[in-house]
């Protein structure tokens, strides 16, 4: 086994052995992650210790851990936001949560509860929020996984574990803006049917929209439309864009394409005094020029949506497991860690990447 380097929150152990978790973590902005084997600091008051059962694969991971966000980011790294997992461990302050409980978390690690966006339910905007691998913590790429109760979910009856942990980020990112705008019976135009996409479509759907799917995947029509699209059309096309101009009450556009036409032709697929919504998140030097006439001259509303707050994702899981929403998932075994995110960074994985995680964990003596 190589020699790890030390981290300023968890302490490295030579083996697995003596370890309280096993974290999949990245030593440098190259190179594919390695196995960690760490011990917890001690529990605080209001912390949960989760043992995490599958986790998600978000492509963000890859923009994190190469540095591409954040030049100044401190190694070892262990990315990773979309869990869904079991109470092992609770301090002693805890209300919400026992040891046994199915929980999830999402990308976002603490909010202060007290500042003016918390106070007006806007948490996942927090002044002083922290997202789950901030300030050097490690993510859900690992056995296990320490949080404040705050910001833990309770996965509810019914829920799909295997399919579900990619819900946690990719859902409500989609969900809660949408949930946001629409109105019964709006016509929603989808961009992109991906990871995010393909949620979207069977939200909008699910809400009570009528759903275009604007895709390069033709080839996909069938299934797509089984998610609840019921057209398809072209993302890349203009000619194709400029025949769907103005006939859509909310966009919701899940791409960045680095092509100014094409980008503007997505803004004009919104209807007049409709609601174009941004949650495509594209590398930090990257910017987009909006069309600026279309918009005030139609009054679009442009929107920013990032994740959801606590009550939006809360519902977003009942929602999902109440209407059966799940992304399609590849599913990885722990060891294959590398493999699955080498697959999600290159765009090969189908939807979303899912590893099992807590079969391994189980298996080496993690569960203790």
């Amino acid at each position: 086994m190589q020699q790890l380097p030390e981290h300023s929150v968890y302490q490295v152990q030579e083996s697995k052995e003596t370890a309280d978790a096993v974290a999949y973590a990245f030593l440098q902005n190259t190179g594919e992650p390695v196995q960690y084997p760490y011990k917890y600091p001690n529990i605080a008051d209001d912390d949960v210790r989760i043992r995490i059962l599958y986790t998600g694969l978000c492509h963000s991971d890859c923009l994190h851990s190469r540095g591409l966000w954040d030049p100044t980011i401190k190694y070892p790294s262990c990315p990773g936001h979309e869990v869904v997992g079991l109470v092992e461990k609770v301090g002693t302050g805890v209300t919400k949560f026992k040891v046994g409980d199915k929980v999830g978390c999402n990308p976002q690690r603490w909010m202060c509860q007290t500042c003016e966006l918390c106070k007006k339910g806007d948490n996942q905007l927090c002044s002083k929020g922290i997202f789950l691998y901030d300030d050097n913590n490690f993510g859900g790429y690992s056995t296990h996984i320490q949080v404040g109760e705050r910001m833990v979910f309770r996965i509810p009856e019914g829920f799909n574990d295997a399919l579900g942990s990619p819900l946690l980020c990719a859902g409500v990112t989609v969900y809660a803006p949408l949930k946001r705008y629409y109105k019964p019976n709006f016509t929603c135009a989808v961009i992109g049917i991906g990871g995010l996409g393909h949620l979207a479509v069977q939200y909008a759907a699910k809400l009570g929209m009528t759903v275009t799917a604007f895709t390069t995947s033709k080839n996909r029509e069938q299934e797509i439309k089984r998610l609840g699209a019921s057209f398809l059309s072209s993302s890349v096309d203009v000619e194709s864009l400029k025949a769907e101009q103005g006939k859509y009450d909310i966009v919701i556009n899940t791409l960045y394409i680095e092509n100014e036409e094409i980008f503007k032709s997505h803004q004009r697929l919104t209807a007049p005094t409709g609601t174009y919504i941004l949650v495509g998140l594209p590398p930090s030097k990257v910017n987009f020029k909006l069309d600026h006439a279309y918009i005030i001259l139609n009054q679009i509303r442009v929107a920013g949506s990032l994740i959801g707050n606590y009550d939006e994702t809360q519902e977003m899981l009942e929602f999902s497991a109440q209407n059966n929403i799940y992304p399609i998932v590849e599913t990885f075994e722990f060891e294959d860690f590398p493999k699955a995110f080498d697959k999600m960074e290159k765009g090969q994985a189908k939807f979303r990447c899912v590893v099992n995680v807590g079969k391994w964990a189980q298996a080496n003596g993690l569960w203790k």
